[in-house]
């Protein structure tokens, strides 16, 4: 079904061992597809796949295709919160490699307020949101790496 070959990242997240590092991997290929364009059209790409997601991911729910709401598998909410920051940043091997830890960190690891909205909004909304959160916290994270800590 198309609903979950988009939510899964093109069934990357039917990968058994860490599909979340492997959802935020694809996104790495989609940030170099549009790095070149220009920065309201990345944001607007972004936010677009966000409310995209968003529906597809509540239309899954009432169609039964997922065990849980925040089924392992889906893992389009990591390639969003990748994305969200990265869009920010240069492409180099050096930001890309420390984007994508500092990215898996905060998602892995989901501190306050990223823990909270992960236990308390069981919605497409919020399976989402505590991966934009991650990402903003990483692109803040990255930003000072980069910019204060030279």
């Amino acid at each position: 079904m198309i609903l979950n070959f988009i939510l899964t990242g093109f069934y990357i997240g039917k990968i058994r061992y860490a599909p979340g590092t492997f959802g935020t991997l694809l996104a790495i290929p989609i940030f170099l597809l549009i790095y070149d364009l220009s920065l309201i059209i990345k944001i607007s790409f972004v936010f677009l796949l966000f409310l995209t997601s968003i529906f597809l991911l509540d239309l899954s729910y009432k169609k039964k295709i997922f065990k849980n709401i925040d089924d392992k598998s889906i893992v389009i909410d990591e390639v969003i919160g990748y994305l969200i920051f990265i869009i920010f940043f240069d492409n180099t091997l050096l930001i890309l490699l420390a984007s994508f830890l500092i990215f898996r960190l905060f998602d892995i690891l989901k501190p306050y307020p990223i823990s909270l909205i992960d236990k308390k909004m069981k919605n497409a909304f919020g399976v989402i949101l505590d991966d934009v959160i991650a990402g903003i916290f990483s692109g803040l994270t990255l930003f000072v790496i980069i910019h204060v800590l030279k």
